[in-house]
């Protein structure tokens, strides 16, 4: 019994290694590693989902793209361990500011997305401008850089693809950072065709 109770609680050891490893590897498969914030995929992922949650309940929610001012020359003149630095205190900034179940990801370079389920238009631009204000108060402390951030939002439709409603987003950040930046903008409604 003793080298059988030996053996089970070898496989029990092992079997808790696994199940550790799977999680951690479920994480870095979900995660951005830079910023802790989901991946391009698990962002999708998880706003189709809510997307389809919301619209079940006839709620409604909403969809950001934001995009720091001027990445590039912050890159340029500090360096890519700088620019780093910024997308790490860009994205602990946003969560200081977002509810729990906010989805934010990163999708890649200094663009990120934003869905907030249950949230309508007006609540997310009010949110949006929330997010702005506290990225505007951030300063790089090595470099003494502030950061400012252009973020356009729409309001997803029940029956929109989130390509199509990131698309829109991504419009309306465009006219944000065409407006002069540090700005958010609403994007155009979905085009409805009888």
């Amino acid at each position: 019994t003793g080298y059988l109770l030996v053996i089970v609680n070898g496989f029990g050891f092992l079997l808790l290694c696994k199940e550790k490893d799977d999680r951690e590897m479920a994480l870095l498969a979900t995660t951005d590693s830079l910023t802790g914030l989901a991946n391009r995929r698990a962002f999708f992922e998880r706003t189709e989902a809510a997307r389809t949650l919301t619209a079940r309940m006839r709620k409604p929610i909403s969809l950001m793209m934001l995009d720091i001012d001027h990445f590039k020359a912050l890159n340029d003149r500090f360096g890519h361990a700088c620019g780093d630095e910024a997308l790490r205190v860009f994205a602990d900034t946003s969560r200081g500011v977002l509810r729990e179940h906010d989805i934010m990801g990163r999708l890649g370079g200094e663009e990120f997305a934003l869905a907030l389920p249950g949230t309508d238009l007006a609540g997310a631009m009010q949110a949006a401008e929330r997010l702005r204000e506290a990225v505007e108060r951030v300063i790089l402390p090595k470099h003494g850089y502030a950061m400012t951030v252009s973020i356009g939002v729409v309001l997803i439709d029940p029956i929109e693809d989130i390509n199509v409603a990131l698309a829109r987003a991504d419009q309306a950040l465009y006219q944000a950072k065409s407006g002069g930046r540090n700005r958010v903008e609403s994007g155009e409604p979905m085009l409805k065709f009888a």
